[in-house]
Order: C-alpha cells, then structure tokens, then sequence
C-alpha cells in the first residue's frame, strides 16, 4: 500500500441481520461496489457488523462458540478478495474465536488490505457476554503511511483510551459502534420503540426526532467531537442503524476532524455511507495541536495509579439494573 498524504474513506451504517452473515456480507459487498466507484481508499463498518449485536448479551456459550470464527477465517477471505479487487483497506467487526482452542470469543475489528492482514483488535471494554472476553492491548497500526488506532464502542467512553492511542502517533482513531437508543435510563438515554422505526416511512418526523435526540445525535455528539478535539487525531464513527433486537441503533455516522469540526455526516433513518478526504495536513498548526503539546505529565501520577480493575460487564450491569449473562 503506497503512501498518502490524503485519504478518501467511505463510512458506512446499515441495518444488520440478527446471526445472518451471508446477509450481511450481502450488504457490505454492495457498499464496497459503491465505495469503489468513488475511489474510496479505506472502508469502515461498525461494530459486530457481521453477525448483528444484540441477541450476542443472551446467547448461550455454545452459540457463541459456534459462530465465532478466527480472524483469517472465511470472513476474512471474502474481505481480503474484495481488497485485492479494490485496491482498498477494508474495516469489518468479527466475533472471533479464542486462541489455542480456548472456549471464548472476542469482540474483534478487522483491518484487511490488497496484501492481506494489516491489522485485528480486540474490545478493552467488553462486556456482552460472560463467554466473550476482553483484549488487552491499545495499539497502532500503520496503513497507506498513516497511524491509525481502533476503539470499539464502550472503549470510546473513557478518554483515557483515546489518549493513549494520540500519544502512541495515531492520526485517526476508527470507532466502530452499536449505540444510541440502548437500555440505560441516564443522561436521557433509554429505549427507542421498535415501532417508530418499523413505521418510519409513515411517520417519518416522529423516527428523525428520536435520531436527532438525547437518544441519538445529542447524545454522540455530547461527547464524540471532544475525543478528537482533546486528542488533535481525525475520527471515523461507524454506527449501526435500524432495529437490533429490543433496541434501535440511531446510526449518525460521522467523520471527524482534529479540530472537532464534523465534516461528514448522515442522519438518515436508513441505510448510508458518507465520504470525506482526510489531509494528513489538517492536524498540524492546530489549536487542539497546541494542548495537547502544553500537556504536564509530572502533575498526572494520580491517573496511573494502580487501581483494583472492575469487569466492564459489572459496572454496567450496576448502572443498568440488568444482568447480561
């Protein structure tokens, strides 16, 4: 892959299939078809985009390990072949399957370009199902002379993640998601009604009003521009769209600059892909820059102190008053 100091990068959101990966594979193949002929450079889809996400919080561990697979799996064959077609890298989420014969799965993202691998990484903060384990690394990885970091979903929410992967050189941070519309009942979050959705063309306005929400847009768009604004690095937020289970996704896919300034968007109540180019030279001189430079780690030890870890799935077990097996 050659070097760019520009790079054209597709977004997409779409409604998945629940444990259907050839209908979701269906649909991504038609987005890379639409990608290519725009000379899209990079692809990204969102979190878990090839099973579908929610029936994963109560499926028993034989479904899990059933349907995960390796990341050089048939999946990835299928995207590698689509690569090598395009010329692009192509982002994908995969449940893959543990190592060494383990019986767990991981929530994984999958980078695959023309050559082949480029680049897997495994949810920090997973919390779906007792059988789905946590990755433990924050890293970068290098593609068409860009360094590029990965936060899935709950990874997003602590900060600290996201400056981790800033100081590790990361110029855009890919955030694959199922959100918005979940079932927590804080800072005006809370459940979608599946029929506002399975009713969405005749009552359009009611569907844009909970997209445009505390549920959806305001809720992302509370906390989202600030991770590349704090950070100085592009961000590429892949959303799920549509009904997932009990909950609707909201979609809101964005492409983020380092200022924190949106220049790419879909609020749309359905399937998309919006487009932007990104500059490498957009980060340099900038406001969100110079913090970043004037940062004073001596006055920080407190942050880095050890601390005793809780399980992700516990803590939002606790604030949720649900229990996800």
């Amino acid at each position: 892959m050659s070097n760019k100091d520009k790079l054209k990068i597709a977004n997409v959101q779409f409604e998945m299939a629940e444990n259907d990966k050839a209908a979701n594979l269906a649909k991504m193949n038609y987005f890379i078809d639409e990608a290519r002929k725009q000379e899209v450079d990079v692809i990204a889809f969102p979190e878990m985009c090839t099973l579908g996400y929610h029936f994963l919080t109560q499926a028993p561990k034989e479904v899990i390990l059933d349907i995960a697979e390796p990341v050089d799996g048939p999946i990835f064959e299928q995207m590698h072949q689509r690569a090598k077609e395009t010329g692009m890298a192509i982002l994908y989420g995969i449940l893959e399957s543990g190592d060494n014969g383990e019986e767990i799965a991981y929530n994984t993202y999958v980078v695959v370009g023309p050559e082949g691998l480029i680049h897997s990484y495994r949810k920090v903060h997973a919390f779906e199902n007792t059988y789905i384990a946590q990755g433990d690394k924050l890293e970068t990885f290098e593609m068409f002379g860009w360094t590029c970091g990965i936060l899935i979903c709950y990874d997003n929410n602590l900060p600290e993640n996201t400056r981790v992967l800033a100081l590790e050189g990361a110029d855009i941070v890919f955030a694959p998601h199922q959100t918005g519309g979940f079932d927590i009942e804080k800072a005006g979050m809370g459940r979608i009604p599946l029929e506002l959705w399975e009713k969405r063309y005749d009552n359009p306005q009611a569907m844009r009003q909970a997209i445009m929400g505390p549920k959806g847009y305001q809720w992302i768009t509370k906390w989202l521009p600030c991770r590349s604004y704090d950070n100085n690095v592009f961000y590429v937020f892949s959303n799920g769209v549509g009904i997932d289970g009990p909950e609707v996704r909201v979609g809101c896919n964005m492409i983020i600059d380092p200022e924190g300034i949106i220049l790419a968007e879909t609020t749309e109540a359905e399937d998309d892909m919006v487009i932007a180019v990104l500059p490498k030279s957009a980060r340099q001189g900038t406001l969100a820059g110079s913090h970043v430079m004037a940062r004073r780690p001596s006055l920080y030890a407190k942050i880095t102190e050890p601390i005793e870890e809780i399980d992700t799935r516990n803590v939002r077990n606790m604030v949720s008053g649900e229990n996800i097996v």
